[in-house]
């Protein structure tokens, strides 16, 4: 076959993919409802005419006119303020406010000086080695393309200077303090909503309204659009955190009910106002009466670096306020880095290692004094006139949607497992309401104390039957629902001391991972881009229908799947209907996935994607992506010459797909979600160090699964001809400083722990809570030669209460 002939058949393969397609099963047969609505897929004779090599790539003889005129096009998106599903127009939208959040990172980490953290901290560094923004590199490239390239400095010089090294966590401090003073100041933006916008917080009473419309009808009141103006913008550092928000829907839709703000909830992003304040560089500019909209609406500044250096909150104990500064790991410009390398932890409120003393009563603020404090300060809420529900106890568990009492046979409302957390913190045994409205009045308290008090009601099964309204001569015993929304509840409290259900500033964090990814796949930039959206789109609606029908498996999207599921997530309230409709559930977007768990998980996606529509799920030809294929091919099947997998492995190559993906430009796994999974240094009992052995034996199983398919992939390349896949080293350059990066669905090993707000972003810890719960019945389900010793694990998880 000629290059010509294969280049033509490839690009008709890819325009029949371009196209909407009706979702089949296995077997060719429709048994799913349509998703509500379809989306717009579809592209013209003439796009389809003009369909790239590949993804990103901009072709070499593309004149100043063409990228013009694809400038031009950005300018020109069909968008508009109103909730909609995901479309070509909205994805290119989302990926303008991607890079404008990358460069002003990129901004706040080169920013010599910033918060006391000076470059000079680090030592003296060889300038070539400094490293420097992504978008003057863009630029230089730009200046010089004409010229023979420079060649950089080798990888050998850059890994052996230490220096290099520290100016890299330098940066990385400076962005970690901007990042918790944003999410700080979304949350003033989130309270300031609250008295501008129409609505209330939720009750209990509505809760157990029918078709309420602070409950049961929130979601789906979509006449209670949001009617955005160019002056009601936030600034961008807070844009930042909401899209992040957005991004974890169930508990955004929490949060959104707990607070009554059914219109922030219904609109989501506004992508006409966000993209027109976004120009062609990436700079977020927006008028001079929106700044004083901003200003006057929450009292802060426009930019993040104008707001006070210091934070202010009131003493837990005797509601004393005070100023805690933001960092304490400053220094003086003219610091001798011959004292040593700069402390980056710190005791500041943006710290790692909180420590202030109250100067009214001498007791020690500390994060974890912090979360009991919310969670006092959320019982006596319920506890109060307005009987707001705790958090965790709003969403049905399992569908992620409120859900009223159910009603018995006799036509009485029954109670909801889900709630049992409020009843019990209402009942009294224990004398509970006391005990835990008076625990921040302790010194050196933590939310382990909030457990063993929780632990001590239940413990009793007669306060179980009290709490739950059972005769006491009928025996009763807690239902796992209602344990499930017990660690449900706590999950809100354990290492988040925020006004939200998960700690934005780690989410922030993670999400940063993706960020980065999709700016640096180049598809904005693109004569190919509106294609590519098209193409993403397909393979979601793919993707939706793998979870669609195993609603008990992790599904583990591709960057290009995850760039249309994060575009949808941000219209929550389409996304809502159409998760809900299609599948009977609102399908969440996990935010922590153990790094194994994540791999094995995405080895499971991509044979299922393959067997269902004949088409490789991650188009790259790394390693990684090549042995995972490989994994897919049954032995048995292949001498055979039955094997769908080693047909569709084999395709990608002799097609010429794979030529056209290489690894450094090409979508494969989304992993920005991957944490480590660690023991809880707080508990060192022989269960929980059964699951730390476990953990261990389950990462050392991965590793040798990954190096046997690697090894068939080899095998299978040069039996085939062809240059089998090579596992080189690849660096992540992280300010400047490279970092091995193992493997793409490894967590970010460039992160320092002790180095960020609250809590290290990079692990999720395996204790009695529902995290592990969780974790251990996944990794039972997908590695059944550990049922036992997991499904030990899992059970013992169950069994602990919280």
């Amino acid at each position: 076959m000629s290059k010509d002939t294969k280049r033509s058949s490839l690009l008709k393969r890819r325009d029949g993919l371009g196209k909407a397609e009706k979702l089949t099963n296995a077997n060719g047969s429709d048994n799913a409802p349509a998703p509500p609505p379809a989306y717009d897929a579809a592209v013209s004779e003439q796009e389809q005419a003009q369909q790239p090599i590949s993804d990103g790539q901009i072709l070499a003889d593309a004149t100043d006119t063409e990228n013009a005129n694809l400038t031009a096009a950005f300018e020109n998106l069909k968008l508009t303020n109103l909730p909609v599903d995901p479309n070509v127009e909205t994805c290119l939208a989302h990926l303008k406010l991607l890079f404008a959040i990358q460069w002003m990172k990129e901004d706040v980490g080169f920013a010599d000086g910033l918060w006391g953290l000076w470059d000079a901290q680090a030592g003296p560094v060889n300038p070539v080695l400094r490293g420097k923004p992504e978008k003057l590199k863009e630029r230089e490239r730009e200046e010089k393309k004409s010229e023979e390239e420079e060649a950089g400095p080798r990888m050998e010089e850059k890994l052996s200077d230490k220096n290099l090294e520290t100016l890299s966590r330098i940066r990385e401090k400076r962005w970690a303090v901007f990042v918790a003073r944003a999410v700080d100041r979304y949350e003033t933006w989130w309270k300031s909503l609250t008295r501008v916008l129409p609505g209330r917080p939720l009750s209990e009473a509505d809760m157990d309204q029918v078709n309420s419309p602070a409950y049961a009808d929130f979601p789906t009141d979509f006449n209670a659009v949001m009617a955005w103006t160019d002056d009601m913008l936030p600034p961008l550092d807070v844009l930042m955190v909401w899209h992040t928000h957005m991004l974890n829907p169930r508990a955004f839709l929490e949060d959104a009910m707990l607070a009554g703000l059914r219109q922030v909830w219904v609109t989501g992003m506004p992508w006409d106002t966000v993209n027109k304040a976004i120009d062609t560089d990436f700079n977020y500019t927006v008028s001079d009466a929106c700044k004083t909209r901003w200003t006057h609406q929450t009292g802060l500044a426009w930019k993040n670096v104008d707001d006070p250096l210091t934070k202010k909150i009131k003493c837990p104990r005797c509601d004393k306020l005070m100023e805690i500064p933001w960092t304490t790991c400053g220094l003086p410009e003219d610091y001798l880095p011959g004292n040593g390398p700069p402390v980056l932890t710190g005791h500041g409120y943006g710290d790692s290692n909180l420590y202030h003393l109250c100067p009214a009563c001498n007791n020690i603020i500390c994060k974890e004094l912090l979360s009991v404090a919310k969670f006092v300060q959320d019982t006596q809420a319920l506890l109060g006139p307005g009987n707001r529900p705790m958090p965790g106890t709003v969403l049905d568990p399992k569908k992620g949607t409120p859900t009223g009492p159910p009603v018995t046979s006799r036509g009485v409302k029954d109670l909801t497992a889900h709630t049992f957390p409020n009843r019990m913190l209402k009942s009294g045994c224990n004398s509970i309401r006391t005990t835990i409205t008076a625990l921040t009045k302790s010194s050196s308290v933590t939310m382990d104390h909030v457990r063993k008090e929780i632990e001590a009601v239940l413990a009793d099964r007669s306060n179980v039957r009290v709490i739950d309204a059972k005769s006491l001569t009928k025996r009763h015993s807690l239902p796992p629902e209602s344990r499930i929304a017990i660690r449900k509840m706590m999950s809100r409290y354990w290492e988040n001391f925020s006004l939200f259900a998960l700690d934005l500033c780690g989410a922030v964090m993670r999400q940063g991972i993706f960020v980065e990814k999709m700016c640096k796949l180049g598809w904005l930039h693109s004569p190919s881009a509106r294609d590519t959206m098209t193409r993403l789109l397909t393979k979601y609606l793919r993707f939706m229908e793998i979870m669609r029908r195993n609603p008990t498996q992790v599904t583990v999207p591709t960057l290009d799947v995850d760039l249309a599921w994060h575009t949808h997530q941000l219209s929550p309230s389409m996304y809502y209907r159409h998760t809900v409709t299609w599948a009977g559930r609102f399908i969440d977007h996990d935010d922590k996935i153990d790094e194994n768990t994540l791999s094995k998980q995405f080895e499971w996606t991509s044979k299922v994607y393959q067997d269902m529509y004949g088409d490789v799920y991650s188009a790259c030809s790394c390693w990684y992506c090549e042995a995972i294929r490989s994994a897919h091919i049954s032995t048995v099947g292949k001498v055979l010459g039955l094997s769908k997998q080693e047909k569709v492995a084999e395709n990608f190559h002799s097609s010429g797909a794979a030529s056209l993906h290489p690894p450094d430009t090409s979508a494969h796994i989304s992993s920005h979600n991957s944490v480590a999974l660690v023991p809880d240094p707080n508990h060192t009992t022989s269960p929980h160090k059964s699951r730390s052995l476990v953990t261990a034996r389950l990462a050392a199983m991965q590793r040798k699964r990954l190096d046997t398919a690697y090894a068939k992939a080899r095998a299978r390349a040069e039996k085939k001809g062809r240059p089998p896949p090579k596992r080189e080293e690849v660096y992540y350059d992280h300010w400047g400083y490279p970092y091995l990066y193992a493997a793409p669905y490894a967590y970010p090993l460039w992160w320092t722990p002790g180095m960020y707000c609250g809590w290290y972003p990079g692990y999720v810890v395996a204790c009695g809570g529902g995290a592990w719960a969780a974790d251990a019945v996944v990794l039972m389900r997908v590695d059944p030669e550990l049922e036992v010793v997991v499904g030990a694990a899992a059970a013992d998880a169950v069994e602990g209460v919280v």
